[in-house]
Protein backbone atom coordinates (compact mmCIF):
# COMPACT_ATOMS: atom_id res chain seq x y z
CA UNK A 1 0.00 0.00 0.00
CA UNK A 2 2.94 2.59 0.92
CA UNK A 3 4.31 1.75 -2.52
CA UNK A 4 0.60 2.76 -4.26
CA UNK A 5 0.89 6.14 -2.37
CA UNK A 6 4.54 6.80 -2.79
CA UNK A 7 3.46 6.23 -6.78
CA UNK A 8 0.13 8.35 -7.22
CA UNK A 9 2.36 11.17 -5.34
CA UNK A 10 5.24 10.89 -7.75
CA UNK A 11 5.83 12.99 -10.92
CA UNK A 12 4.29 11.05 -14.10
CA UNK A 13 6.83 9.07 -15.38
CA UNK A 14 7.99 5.43 -15.78
CA UNK A 15 5.80 2.66 -13.91
CA UNK A 16 6.66 -0.90 -14.74
CA UNK A 17 4.69 -4.20 -13.30
CA UNK A 18 6.30 -7.35 -14.22
CA UNK A 19 5.04 -10.59 -13.55
CA UNK A 20 6.27 -13.77 -14.19
CA UNK A 21 6.89 -17.65 -13.36
CA UNK A 22 9.89 -19.67 -13.63
CA UNK A 23 9.70 -23.62 -14.12
CA UNK A 24 12.42 -25.77 -14.23
CA UNK A 25 14.09 -29.35 -13.97
CA UNK A 26 16.54 -29.52 -11.10
CA UNK A 27 18.94 -31.61 -9.79
CA UNK A 28 20.15 -31.36 -5.65
CA UNK A 29 23.42 -33.73 -4.35
CA UNK A 30 22.23 -32.52 -0.51
CA UNK A 31 18.35 -32.90 -0.11
CA UNK A 32 18.39 -32.88 3.73
CA UNK A 33 21.47 -30.47 3.64
CA UNK A 34 23.28 -32.37 5.86
CA UNK A 35 26.95 -32.82 7.42
CA UNK A 36 27.07 -36.56 6.52
CA UNK A 37 24.75 -39.60 5.02
CA UNK A 38 24.01 -37.28 1.70
CA UNK A 39 21.19 -38.03 -0.71
CA UNK A 40 20.98 -36.05 -3.84
CA UNK A 41 17.58 -36.41 -6.17
CA UNK A 42 16.39 -34.43 -9.25
CA UNK A 43 13.08 -32.01 -8.54
CA UNK A 44 10.78 -29.61 -10.16
CA UNK A 45 10.72 -26.05 -9.20
CA UNK A 46 8.19 -23.18 -9.83
CA UNK A 47 8.71 -19.43 -8.79
CA UNK A 48 6.12 -17.19 -9.61
CA UNK A 49 7.51 -13.88 -9.36
CA UNK A 50 5.99 -9.61 -9.24
CA UNK A 51 8.27 -6.74 -10.06
CA UNK A 52 7.07 -3.09 -9.45
CA UNK A 53 9.59 -0.21 -10.69
CA UNK A 54 8.91 3.72 -10.91
CA UNK A 55 11.05 6.08 -11.90
CA UNK A 56 10.20 9.90 -12.03
CA UNK A 57 12.50 12.80 -11.54
CA UNK A 58 11.66 12.78 -7.88
CA UNK A 59 11.49 9.07 -6.82
CA UNK A 60 12.72 5.75 -7.85
CA UNK A 61 12.01 2.21 -6.19
CA UNK A 62 11.78 -1.07 -6.60
CA UNK A 63 9.88 -3.61 -5.47
CA UNK A 64 10.52 -7.69 -5.86
CA UNK A 65 8.40 -10.40 -4.08
CA UNK A 66 8.50 -13.94 -5.04
CA UNK A 67 8.18 -17.44 -3.91
CA UNK A 68 9.83 -20.67 -5.24
CA UNK A 69 8.01 -24.18 -4.69
CA UNK A 70 10.02 -27.40 -4.87
CA UNK A 71 8.43 -30.76 -5.54
CA UNK A 72 11.37 -33.75 -5.24
CA UNK A 73 10.78 -37.19 -7.17
CA UNK A 74 11.63 -39.35 -5.21
CA UNK A 75 11.77 -37.86 -1.32
CA UNK A 76 7.70 -36.10 -1.52
CA UNK A 77 7.73 -35.74 1.75
CA UNK A 78 9.69 -32.53 1.74
CA UNK A 79 8.64 -30.90 -1.24
CA UNK A 80 7.17 -27.57 -0.28
CA UNK A 81 5.35 -24.78 -1.78
CA UNK A 82 6.74 -22.56 -0.14
CA UNK A 83 10.52 -23.94 -0.21
CA UNK A 84 11.71 -20.23 -0.15
CA UNK A 85 9.93 -16.91 -0.26
CA UNK A 86 11.31 -13.44 -0.83
CA UNK A 87 10.60 -9.65 -0.79
CA UNK A 88 13.33 -6.97 -1.46
CA UNK A 89 12.38 -3.36 -1.30
CA UNK A 90 14.89 -0.79 -2.79
CA UNK A 91 15.83 2.42 -3.85
CA UNK A 92 18.61 4.01 -6.77
CA UNK A 93 18.15 7.47 -5.94
CA UNK A 94 15.74 7.69 -3.40
CA UNK A 95 13.00 9.94 -2.80
CA UNK A 96 14.00 13.74 -3.42
CA UNK A 97 11.14 15.68 -0.92
CA UNK A 98 13.22 18.77 -2.17
CA UNK A 99 16.31 19.79 -3.85
CA UNK A 100 18.18 19.50 -0.69
CA UNK A 101 16.12 16.01 1.02
CA UNK A 102 15.98 12.68 0.21
CA UNK A 103 14.65 9.89 1.82
CA UNK A 104 15.27 6.36 0.43
CA UNK A 105 13.49 3.21 2.35
CA UNK A 106 14.80 -0.25 2.34
CA UNK A 107 13.12 -3.73 3.12
CA UNK A 108 13.95 -7.16 2.77
CA UNK A 109 12.47 -10.57 3.93
CA UNK A 110 13.86 -13.88 2.91
CA UNK A 111 13.18 -17.93 4.50
CA UNK A 112 14.18 -20.59 3.78
CA UNK A 113 15.88 -23.25 4.26
CA UNK A 114 19.06 -22.70 1.45
CA UNK A 115 22.29 -20.99 2.36
CA UNK A 116 23.10 -19.92 -1.34
CA UNK A 117 19.32 -18.12 -1.93
CA UNK A 118 19.99 -16.66 1.52
CA UNK A 119 23.04 -14.75 -0.05
CA UNK A 120 21.73 -13.46 -2.95
CA UNK A 121 19.03 -11.86 -1.43
CA UNK A 122 19.71 -10.44 2.50
CA UNK A 123 21.85 -7.14 1.22
CA UNK A 124 25.41 -6.21 2.47
CA UNK A 125 24.81 -2.66 3.48
CA UNK A 126 27.25 -0.53 5.51
CA UNK A 127 24.11 0.74 7.55
CA UNK A 128 22.90 -2.58 8.51
CA UNK A 129 24.71 -5.64 10.99
CA UNK A 130 25.68 -8.17 8.25
CA UNK A 131 23.46 -11.37 9.02
CA UNK A 132 24.81 -14.69 9.28
CA UNK A 133 23.93 -17.06 6.45
CA UNK A 134 24.84 -20.64 7.58
CA UNK A 135 21.92 -23.15 7.64
CA UNK A 136 21.73 -26.92 8.38
CA UNK A 137 19.15 -29.44 8.10
CA UNK A 138 15.90 -28.48 6.70
CA UNK A 139 15.10 -25.32 9.19
CA UNK A 140 13.63 -22.27 7.43
CA UNK A 141 15.60 -19.30 8.49
CA UNK A 142 13.82 -16.18 8.35
CA UNK A 143 15.44 -12.87 7.87
CA UNK A 144 13.68 -9.22 7.95
CA UNK A 145 14.97 -5.73 7.72
CA UNK A 146 14.19 -2.68 7.47
CA UNK A 147 15.92 0.57 6.96
CA UNK A 148 14.80 4.63 6.26
CA UNK A 149 17.71 6.62 5.15
CA UNK A 150 18.12 10.47 5.29
CA UNK A 151 20.30 12.96 3.22
CA UNK A 152 20.04 16.28 3.68
CA UNK A 153 22.71 18.80 1.39
CA UNK A 154 23.43 21.56 4.36
CA UNK A 155 25.31 23.50 1.22
CA UNK A 156 26.59 22.65 -2.13
CA UNK A 157 29.38 20.94 -1.39
CA UNK A 158 28.62 19.20 2.44
CA UNK A 159 26.30 16.66 3.02
CA UNK A 160 24.32 14.97 6.13
CA UNK A 161 22.69 11.96 6.36
CA UNK A 162 21.90 8.86 8.60
CA UNK A 163 19.25 6.31 9.03
CA UNK A 164 17.23 4.23 11.73
CA UNK A 165 17.14 0.20 11.18
CA UNK A 166 15.62 -2.65 12.46
CA UNK A 167 16.65 -6.22 11.61
CA UNK A 168 15.74 -9.64 13.11
CA UNK A 169 17.04 -13.51 12.38
CA UNK A 170 14.45 -16.31 13.35
CA UNK A 171 15.48 -19.96 13.85
CA UNK A 172 11.96 -22.57 14.08
CA UNK A 173 14.23 -25.25 15.58
CA UNK A 174 16.22 -24.02 18.53
CA UNK A 175 18.93 -26.19 18.36
CA UNK A 176 19.87 -24.92 15.39
CA UNK A 177 20.29 -21.25 15.91
CA UNK A 178 18.92 -18.70 18.41
CA UNK A 179 16.56 -16.02 17.55
CA UNK A 180 17.82 -12.33 17.90
CA UNK A 181 16.83 -8.68 16.65
CA UNK A 182 19.29 -5.82 16.53
CA UNK A 183 17.78 -1.87 16.10
CA UNK A 184 19.58 1.19 15.74
CA UNK A 185 20.37 4.24 13.79
CA UNK A 186 23.70 5.89 12.03
CA UNK A 187 24.83 9.69 11.37
CA UNK A 188 27.37 10.92 8.85
CA UNK A 189 28.14 14.03 7.39
CA UNK A 190 31.07 14.44 4.49
CA UNK A 191 32.16 17.31 2.33
CA UNK A 192 31.89 16.68 -1.50
CA UNK A 193 35.26 18.22 -2.73
CA UNK A 194 33.53 17.56 -6.75
CA UNK A 195 31.46 15.29 -8.42
CA UNK A 196 33.76 12.46 -8.32
CA UNK A 197 35.26 12.84 -4.46
CA UNK A 198 34.05 12.93 -1.43
CA UNK A 199 35.39 12.29 2.32
CA UNK A 200 33.44 12.45 5.75
CA UNK A 201 32.90 10.76 9.03
CA UNK A 202 30.13 8.33 10.55
CA UNK A 203 28.92 7.63 14.61
CA UNK A 204 26.44 4.47 14.56
CA UNK A 205 24.78 2.23 17.45
CA UNK A 206 23.13 -0.72 17.59
CA UNK A 207 21.21 -3.18 20.17
CA UNK A 208 20.85 -6.53 19.94
CA UNK A 209 18.32 -8.60 21.77
CA UNK A 210 19.01 -12.60 22.28
CA UNK A 211 16.54 -15.83 23.38
CA UNK A 212 18.97 -16.83 25.99
CA UNK A 213 21.92 -14.83 26.43
CA UNK A 214 22.57 -10.86 27.74
CA UNK A 215 21.74 -8.49 25.40
CA UNK A 216 25.11 -6.36 23.51
CA UNK A 217 25.63 -2.73 22.38
CA UNK A 218 27.55 -1.62 19.93
CA UNK A 219 29.21 1.54 19.46
CA UNK A 220 31.04 3.02 15.92
CA UNK A 221 32.85 5.88 14.80
CA UNK A 222 35.40 5.99 11.60
CA UNK A 223 35.90 8.13 8.49
CA UNK A 224 34.03 7.35 5.12
CA UNK A 225 34.42 7.92 1.72
CA UNK A 226 33.73 7.62 -2.32
CA UNK A 227 35.52 7.68 -5.80
CA UNK A 228 34.54 8.28 -9.04
CA UNK A 229 36.69 6.73 -11.45
CA UNK A 230 34.76 6.95 -14.30
CA UNK A 231 31.03 7.47 -15.19
CA UNK A 232 31.19 3.39 -15.26
CA UNK A 233 33.72 2.92 -11.85
CA UNK A 234 32.75 3.59 -8.36
CA UNK A 235 34.43 3.01 -4.81
CA UNK A 236 33.13 3.70 -1.77
CA UNK A 237 34.44 3.12 1.66
CA UNK A 238 34.20 3.30 5.10
CA UNK A 239 37.13 2.40 8.03
CA UNK A 240 36.59 2.61 12.32
CA UNK A 241 36.76 1.52 15.27
CA UNK A 242 33.67 -0.75 16.95
CA UNK A 243 33.14 -0.77 20.67
CA UNK A 244 31.24 -3.87 22.02
CA UNK A 245 29.50 -4.18 25.55
CA UNK A 246 27.67 -7.36 26.79
CA UNK A 247 25.53 -6.84 29.54
CA UNK A 248 26.08 -8.98 32.93
CA UNK A 249 23.99 -11.92 33.96
CA UNK A 250 23.66 -13.86 36.57
CA UNK A 251 26.28 -16.13 36.52
CA UNK A 252 29.04 -13.05 34.20
CA UNK A 253 29.99 -10.04 35.00
CA UNK A 254 29.75 -6.94 32.38
CA UNK A 255 32.28 -7.61 29.03
CA UNK A 256 33.70 -5.52 26.61
CA UNK A 257 35.67 -5.22 23.40
CA UNK A 258 36.70 -3.19 20.47
CA UNK A 259 38.27 -4.36 16.61
CA UNK A 260 38.70 -2.45 13.61
CA UNK A 261 35.71 -2.11 11.37
CA UNK A 262 35.05 -1.69 7.67
CA UNK A 263 33.06 -1.77 4.28
CA UNK A 264 34.69 -1.72 0.70
CA UNK A 265 32.50 -1.69 -2.78
CA UNK A 266 33.91 -1.06 -5.78
CA UNK A 267 30.97 -1.27 -8.94
CA UNK A 268 30.83 -1.08 -12.65
CA UNK A 269 27.99 -0.71 -15.15
CA UNK A 270 28.05 0.06 -18.15
CA UNK A 271 25.08 -0.34 -21.14
CA UNK A 272 25.69 -4.18 -20.95
CA UNK A 273 27.94 -4.85 -18.69
CA UNK A 274 27.70 -5.04 -14.80
CA UNK A 275 30.49 -5.89 -11.63
CA UNK A 276 30.33 -5.37 -7.79
CA UNK A 277 33.08 -6.49 -5.68
CA UNK A 278 32.28 -5.99 -1.92
CA UNK A 279 33.71 -6.77 1.58
CA UNK A 280 32.26 -5.91 5.34
CA UNK A 281 33.59 -7.02 8.86
CA UNK A 282 32.63 -5.58 11.92
CA UNK A 283 29.73 -7.39 15.29
CA UNK A 284 26.82 -8.48 14.04
CA UNK A 285 23.86 -9.54 16.67
CA UNK A 286 22.65 -12.09 13.78
CA UNK A 287 25.17 -14.52 12.86
CA UNK A 288 22.70 -17.22 14.71
CA UNK A 289 24.68 -17.97 18.05
CA UNK A 290 22.50 -16.33 19.84
CA UNK A 291 24.93 -13.57 20.88
CA UNK A 292 27.49 -11.02 19.65
CA UNK A 293 29.78 -12.53 16.79
CA UNK A 294 32.51 -10.88 14.18
CA UNK A 295 31.86 -11.26 10.85
CA UNK A 296 34.08 -10.66 7.76
CA UNK A 297 31.97 -11.25 4.51
CA UNK A 298 33.69 -10.64 0.64
CA UNK A 299 31.89 -11.12 -2.54
CA UNK A 300 31.49 -10.69 -5.89
CA UNK A 301 29.29 -10.53 -8.65
CA UNK A 302 29.14 -9.96 -12.70
CA UNK A 303 26.55 -10.18 -15.46
CA UNK A 304 27.12 -9.40 -18.84
CA UNK A 305 24.77 -9.23 -21.95
CA UNK A 306 26.71 -10.87 -24.62
CA UNK A 307 24.91 -10.24 -27.34
CA UNK A 308 20.47 -8.96 -27.88
CA UNK A 309 19.24 -12.87 -26.77
CA UNK A 310 22.53 -14.23 -24.81
CA UNK A 311 23.58 -13.42 -21.18
CA UNK A 312 25.37 -14.88 -18.18
CA UNK A 313 26.21 -14.41 -14.82
CA UNK A 314 28.38 -15.38 -11.98
CA UNK A 315 28.77 -14.62 -8.26
CA UNK A 316 31.04 -15.75 -5.05
CA UNK A 317 30.12 -14.99 -1.43
CA UNK A 318 32.53 -15.60 1.52
CA UNK A 319 31.52 -15.51 5.22
CA UNK A 320 33.27 -16.37 8.46
CA UNK A 321 31.52 -15.81 11.80
CA UNK A 322 33.23 -15.85 15.20
CA UNK A 323 31.40 -15.70 18.71
CA UNK A 324 32.88 -12.58 20.75
CA UNK A 325 32.11 -12.64 24.47
CA UNK A 326 31.40 -17.09 24.24
CA UNK A 327 33.69 -18.84 27.19
CA UNK A 328 34.93 -20.67 24.14
CA UNK A 329 35.33 -18.75 20.62
CA UNK A 330 33.59 -20.73 17.61
CA UNK A 331 33.77 -20.06 14.10
CA UNK A 332 31.49 -20.60 11.38
CA UNK A 333 32.50 -20.53 7.91
CA UNK A 334 30.29 -20.60 4.41
CA UNK A 335 31.18 -20.14 1.09
CA UNK A 336 29.07 -20.03 -2.40
CA UNK A 337 29.22 -19.81 -5.99
CA UNK A 338 26.90 -19.54 -8.91
CA UNK A 339 27.37 -19.21 -12.41
CA UNK A 340 24.33 -19.18 -15.51
CA UNK A 341 23.72 -18.54 -19.02
CA UNK A 342 20.51 -16.96 -20.51
CA UNK A 343 19.18 -17.28 -23.95
CA UNK A 344 16.29 -15.23 -24.66
CA UNK A 345 14.50 -15.93 -28.12
CA UNK A 346 11.61 -13.79 -27.59
CA UNK A 347 10.80 -10.97 -25.88
CA UNK A 348 8.10 -12.86 -23.27
CA UNK A 349 10.37 -16.30 -22.57
CA UNK A 350 13.85 -16.98 -21.99
CA UNK A 351 15.66 -20.39 -21.08
CA UNK A 352 18.25 -20.49 -18.38
CA UNK A 353 21.48 -23.07 -16.96
CA UNK A 354 22.37 -22.56 -13.29
CA UNK A 355 24.66 -24.07 -10.91
CA UNK A 356 25.63 -23.29 -7.66
CA UNK A 357 27.76 -24.57 -4.93
CA UNK A 358 27.37 -24.38 -1.02
CA UNK A 359 30.10 -25.38 1.35
CA UNK A 360 30.20 -24.22 5.31
CA UNK A 361 32.39 -25.69 8.02
CA UNK A 362 33.27 -24.51 11.58
CA UNK A 363 35.83 -26.20 13.83
CA UNK A 364 33.42 -27.91 15.83
CA UNK A 365 33.49 -31.21 15.08
CA UNK A 366 30.70 -32.93 12.44
CA UNK A 367 29.85 -29.53 10.91
CA UNK A 368 31.46 -29.39 7.57
CA UNK A 369 28.57 -29.39 4.81
CA UNK A 370 28.58 -29.67 1.35
CA UNK A 371 25.50 -28.69 -1.18
CA UNK A 372 25.88 -28.60 -5.36
CA UNK A 373 22.62 -27.41 -7.30
CA UNK A 374 22.01 -27.54 -11.05
CA UNK A 375 18.86 -26.43 -13.20
CA UNK A 376 17.53 -25.91 -16.22
CA UNK A 377 15.07 -23.36 -16.25
CA UNK A 378 12.50 -21.36 -18.16
CA UNK A 379 11.05 -18.13 -17.31
CA UNK A 380 7.66 -16.61 -18.60
CA UNK A 381 7.19 -13.33 -18.26
CA UNK A 382 6.09 -9.66 -19.71
CA UNK A 383 6.57 -6.10 -18.72
CA UNK A 384 3.39 -3.68 -18.45
CA UNK A 385 3.77 0.06 -18.28
CA UNK A 386 1.53 1.33 -15.94
CA UNK A 387 -0.46 4.80 -15.32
Amino acid sequence: MGFIILLQEADAADYRVTPSIRLGQGWDSNIFNTTSNEESDFYFTATPELRLSAATPKISLQLTAGVEGRRYYNNPDISSWNYSEYFRLSSTDGWKLSDRFTVTPEAYYMKTSDQHQRSLYVPIDPSLPSPGIATYGLQKVSNLGASVGLRYMATRNVETGGNIYFASQKYPDPAAGSDSETYGATATARYRFGPATSLGGYLAANKSEYETTPDSKVLAVGILGDYQFSPAWKFDWRFGMSFARQDASATAPEQSTNDPAGTISLGYADDTFQANFYGNVGYSGLGGAGQLTRQGTAGFNVSDRLTERWSWSLGGYYQISRTVFAATDTDVSSLNGSAGIRYAPWEWGSFDLTGTSSRQWSDLPNNDLTRYTGVLGFTLGKTYTAF
